[in-house]
């Protein structure tokens, strides 16, 4: 890999990492309701969960899923449920003071999530894709591929949770919490519009 394409790679995983998606919703989510240290299974799940995640497209578990359309909609469709079960746990989250048996997310949670993610997975596959100088390379530039991105990950994670603790400590009113999580929670059933079409739904 070049400088130019490792440049873009990484300018193309920075935003990819920073901008607002599922798992950076849930987490900013988990740090205004519990706090940074509490969310640390959350974090370390993401980051084990998608790391796991770029080692299998760098293997070729993309060209399976493409090969095998129902394996495919069958992940989607796990993805979909799951999302939808993360949006109802934290719009009836409540701080934790007050609601003692809100949990936030576990580490096996957060990294099953990114298995079953064909959003994320399909996102790996296409900058290996784009960022790779051949099938032949792969195995080689994985060494910079998958340090770059799970490291990336890792910031952005822990950046959307501090950020979330920050605003949790301004919405000192737990209806004005309870009212942040709910929006959270509809941002996050928002993002599974991208995944419809896919199912056949129109």
């Amino acid at each position: 890999m070049d400088m130019a394409a490792l440049a873009g790679l990484t300018l193309f995983a920075s935003v990819a990492a920073f901008t607002p998606g599922p798992n950076n919703v849930m987490l900013a989510s988990s740090g205004a309701t519990f706090g940074f240290r509490r969310s640390l299974p959350h974090i370390l799940g993401v980051i084990a969960g998608f790391t796991i995640m770029v080692l299998a497209a760098g293997f070729g578990f993309a060209s399976i899923l493409n090969a095998m359309p129902a394996l495919h909609t069958t992940m989607r469709l796990a993805g979909i449920v799951f999302l939808v079960f993360l949006a109802w746990k934290i719009g009836t989250a409540g701080r934790q003071s007050q609601h003692g048996r809100s949990t936030p997310l576990s580490f096996w949670q957060a990294a099953a999530f990114q298995l079953v993610n064909p959003k994320g997975l399909t996102l790996v596959a296409s900058i290996i894709a784009i960022y790779s100088s051949g099938a032949g390379n792969v195995a080689t530039e994985m060494q910079i591929i998958l340090p770059l991105l799970v490291s990336l990950t890792a910031m952005s994670a822990c950046t959307w949770c501090l950020s979330g603790k920050l605003i949790g400590r301004l919405l000192t009113a737990d209806i004005a919490l309870r009212r942040f999580n709910m929006l959270m929670a509809a941002l996050l059933v928002l993002s599974l519009i991208p995944m419809l079409p896919g199912l056949g739904v129109q």
